[in-house]
């Protein structure tokens, strides 16, 4: 559990003169001085260092170390099964800014502020950690949310959402504020991993490839073992899973096969090439039918 942020406190310093012997004052009106050693204090934890952490650790063992540690921490809202900024700040001093003179569960201060969440799920999925990932999307991602606790559209993200550190507690997990930047971002970035994977297009041999490599779950299938997403706002791209296994792991289930409706081509593999990925970039083709086993 690495701190993101620190404070450094002057512990040894000597003050600067002037030609008069007399001490030179800053444009704040106090005195200068040369500082010749810090205090380093790091700052109660907030999400945002183990989110960073996930995206350079060189294994998933490590990864699913760090998330353990992150959902055992006071990060973990464990009322609303979200994840908050921060732990509770209440011992720190108002020096630290605005942050500390909000109401706790409030704003930025331990609330569960969207697009910080949004950025830990995300460190999640890109470190591998599907199983994590998905488990924590049915209690954190906005449509799977009670409407009448989130208290507005689960169609529509906010700034943030009051935590179970606030004080009053019919407010807690009320979405407040819309917003439609930093979270609707990390959501995209989220949704391309999903249900494309890593590597949307490639160039290859002189030639534009588009790959399917899925990242998703049995249960978002449905009872025909079909989910469907649309590509590019004009083309939809149906999964077929007559298995309705997980398309990850080490039986999960792969694209073989992809049907181009509209030219009634079908390609086997996972990859369209040259022609049909310069269409599907271009908007010319509509439906896409891929089958995995």
């Amino acid at each position: 559990m690495i701190p993101t942020y620190f404070t450094y406190e002057a512990v040894d310093f000597e003050p600067i003169l002037d030609e008069q012997g007399k001490p030179m004052m800053s444009h704040y009106g106090l005195p200068k001085a040369k500082v010749k050693r810090f205090q380093v204090h790091p700052v109660p934890l907030f999400l945002e260092g183990p989110a960073k952490l996930l995206g350079v650790l060189n294994s998933k063992e490590e990864a699913s170390t760090v998330f353990t540690k992150v959902k055992n921490s006071q990060l973990y809202d464990k009322k609303l099964k979200m994840y908050k900024t921060s732990v509770p700040i209440e011992k720190i001093s108002m020096e630290h800014g605005r942050i500390r003179a909000f109401t706790p569960g409030w704003l930025e201060r331990e609330s569960i502020f969207l697009h910080m969440e949004y950025k830990f799920l995300l460190s999640l999925i890109k470190a591998g950690l599907y199983d994590n990932f998905y488990e924590e999307l049915k209690t954190t991602l906005i449509p799977f949310l009670p409407p009448n606790q989130y208290g507005r559209s689960i169609l529509e993200n906010s700034s943030f959402l009051a935590s179970s550190e606030n004080p009053d507690p019919s407010v807690h997990g009320r979405g407040f504020v819309a917003r439609l930047s930093g979270s609707t971002t990390e959501m995209l970035s989220m949704w391309i991993l999903m249900f494309i994977g890593e590597k949307i297009f490639t160039f290859d041999h002189n030639q534009l490839k588009l790959h399917f490599e899925p990242k998703l779950p049995s249960w978002l299938f449905d009872v025909n073992g079909e989910v469907s997403f649309r590509l590019f706002s004009s083309c939809t791209v149906t999964y077929k899973n007559a298995k309705r296994c997980s398309t990850y792991g080490e039986h999960g289930v792969k694209v073989v096969r992809i049907q181009i409706q509209d030219t009634a081509e079908t390609i086997e593999g996972n990859v369209l090439s040259g022609h049909i990925a310069n269409q599907v970039r271009e908007g010319k083709i509509k439906q896409i039918i891929a089958f995995l086993d």
